[in-house]
């Protein structure tokens, strides 16, 4: 009867190798506490990701999570160096030029696959056998437009609140609150049931005493007119929950189209949203002209803007951010990436003091940073034991099992 029921349980593990989210324990009474199965990493945020797989997959996993923070870290001050008088406008500028890198990106890619030869190694999509024009047809069906859409209305709010954080307050305040949006993952998570490990909520309670401390800074100013902390402060935090709703929108709605393509449609829509908002948030009747300070197409009308924006700007600030964050996805959990993401700050401030946009905070600063890095130190720790947790659930049902087999008497003559 007990090796019956061991090769059940052993049945009942996902044929494919994955592992369960164990939040109970089974026993030989008859009685299944919960138990919950994950899927495939790609489909479940919670589950595991190729980082835990192999130490060759760690390491790049590692490489996309340091290429996304130092690219992130110096959108706010790049953006703002930009020659164009309006920030909506120097905003604008950046995305319609990633939007015409990734068009010819996309492009290439889509030629490259009409050349391609029998030989090739082709990938999932391409094992299908699927002519250019289908693939261009899956590409962008209604599936994949929903979310890139859904993901492209959540990135203009993150970027929003970062970009006019960092005009409005000091850097290091807009980024810390604008890298905040694992607080509002962890709130999610909470409101919904999913298993946050204690240190998680730890880390982020001594992370949030940092913060305060680091705000109340009598000493953290801005050069040049037009400061409002308060402001800036709401309208950095304000983006946060973006950042958040952009993660969970990106692991948990199904995509099947290749990354560029993807980046593509994100960057149009990104791009769409502010031709249709961007108007009404301040008075310029040069908006949609080729003026060079005040239009939203100035920079096609100065070649030197032009090649500032192509060759730097946009693939450094946009297009490294946003596919090395994207592949931060494929590799960590959500959770992990989002505590990762609060290193950022760091570098942030290092480069607006170095580009002359914010003075030398004072010690009060450096107390707050100080604690919000204990802070995150102890929810990267929380992260890790969750991940250990999920990784090996099938030991911890077997010693459980071998507790209750042994707890059991013998019925052997």
């Amino acid at each position: 009867m007990i090796s019956n029921y061991s090769s059940h349980l052993q049945d009942s593990f996902h044929p494919e190798g994955s592992v369960f989210e164990s939040q109970g324990a089974l026993d030989l009474s008859g009685h299944i506490s919960l138990v919950r199965p994950i899927a495939d990493a790609e489909a479940c945020p919670e589950g595991l990701r190729l980082a835990y797989t192999s130490k060759k997959n760690f390491l790049i996993g590692a490489f996309w999570l340091l290429a996304c923070i130092l690219s992130t870290s110096t959108t706010g001050p790049i953006v703002l160096m930009i020659p164009a008088k309006s920030t909506y406008v120097s905003i604008s500028w950046r995305s319609q030029c990633s939007c015409l890198i990734m068009a010819l990106w996309s492009i290439t890619g889509y030629i490259r696959y009409s050349r391609r030869e029998p030989s090739d190694n082709y990938d999932a999509c391409e094992s299908l056998g699927l002519t250019t024009w289908e693939k261009i047809k899956k590409d962008s069906s209604p599936q994949n437009l929903f979310s890139t859409s859904l993901m492209s209305f959540f990135l203009f709010i993150w970027i929003l609140g970062l970009v006019l954080g960092c005009k409005y307050t000091l850097t290091a305040h807009a980024d810390v609150l604008y890298c905040s949006n694992g607080v509002f993952i962890l709130l999610i998570a909470l409101l919904t049931c999913q298993y946050v490990h204690k240190y998680e909520i730890g880390g982020y309670l001594v992370y949030g005493v940092g913060v305060l401390i680091m705000l109340s800074d009598p000493l953290a100013t801005k050069t040049g007119e037009g400061t409002n902390k308060m402001l800036g402060n709401f309208l950095a935090i304000s983006g946060a929950l973006g950042g958040a709703l952009f993660g969970i929108v990106s692991t948990k709605l199904k995509r099947d189209s290749d990354q560029t393509v993807c980046m593509f449609y994100l960057f149009l829509g990104h791009f769409t949203i502010q031709v249709l908002i961007f108007p009404h948030l301040e008075d310029n009747p040069l908006f949609f002209s080729l003026d060079p300070h005040f239009g939203i197409f100035g920079w096609l009308s100065n070649p030197w803007y032009a090649g500032l924006m192509l060759l730097f700007v946009c693939p450094w600030t946009s297009i490294t951010s946003n596919y090395s964050l994207l592949e931060c996805y494929k590799y960590w959990t959500l959770d992990i990436v989002a505590v990762f993401f609060l290193m950022e700050p760091y570098f942030a401030e290092i480069a607006a003091i170095l580009l002359g946009q914010d003075e030398i905070p004072g010690s009060q600063t450096f107390i707050g940073v100080t604690i919000l890095s204990c802070g995150i130190a102890l929810s990267i720790y929380g992260s890790k034991i969750k991940a250990s947790e999920t990784m090996n659930p099938k030991a911890n049902v077997t010693d459980e099992l071998n507790i209750e087999l042994s707890d059991r008497p013998s019925t052997e003559l």
